[in-house]
């Protein structure tokens, strides 16, 4: 990975100064414009400053070592198979690191995919700070080291597709359980739908950020940044 990462990332700022961070981490393969087409639903008002980095480009094993964006790499997809546990938290402390540069007292951490999985863990892991967490359509990775929830620990959303053929439901559900065991606040909806993200499942956590971020309200920004 570049010493430079992220290299390019998509920007969105809120409608106020030092709006609170929204990060949003696309899938593999994908790209920040993927994470900018959920703001239209997401984010209509403008509320939070967005930004959607990049992933590095690196060959992923489950796609015969092709180079590709990639947060870390994947070397299978069944429910126990080895994963990369070294990249996982590499790309976390990264994503840690770079956003502190941001400066932000809320930061709501997000993605699709490989980036719910990432955010999960970056998150859960106190690789980034974050408030709250989004996961549409992701995996809880290296989930038999993950740490009891603290004071203070994000709630999250997840989202899921009842006919998603990539990361089957029984992934979102084998995940719920384990974060339920561990004392994490978890809000697990499912939708018909296959490995996406729909306008229905956007305002689910557009609510939930209104109700476990801002109390019901719009955000408050904070006196400077």
């Amino acid at each position: 990975m570049s010493p430079q990462w992220p290299e390019t990332f998509w920007e969105r700022p809120g409608r106020r100064a030092a709006a609170p961070l929204l990060v949003l981490l696309h899938g593999l393969g994908a790209g920040p414009e993927d994470m900018a087409g959920l703001l239209p639903v997401l984010d209509p008002e403008e509320d939070w400053h967005v930004l959607a980095p990049a992933a590095p480009l690196r060959r992923v094993t489950i796609q015969g070592g092709l180079r590709m964006p990639a947060w870390y790499d994947i070397l299978d997809l069944a429910a126990d198979s080895p994963e990369d546990a070294q990249g996982i938290a590499a790309m976390a402390t990264s994503l840690g690191q770079w956003l502190a540069n941001w400066r932000r007292s809320t930061v709501i951490l997000g993605g699709f995919s490989q980036g719910a999985a990432l955010s999960l863990h970056a998150a859960l892991h106190a690789r980034v700070p974050a408030t709250a967490v989004l996961a549409f359509s992701g995996y809880l990775p290296l989930r038999h080291e993950l740490p009891p929830a603290a004071e203070g620990s994000p709630p999250i959303f997840w989202g899921h597709g009842t006919r998603d053929p990539i990361l089957p439901l029984e992934f979102a559900r084998i995940g719920a359980t384990i974060l339920e065991q561990k004392g994490y606040r978890l809000e697990r909806r499912d939708y018909p739908m296959a490995h996406q993200v729909v306008a229905t499942e956007l305002e689910d956590a557009r609510t939930f950020l209104r109700r476990q971020v801002m109390g019901g309200s719009r955000p408050e920004v904070p006196s400077s940044a």
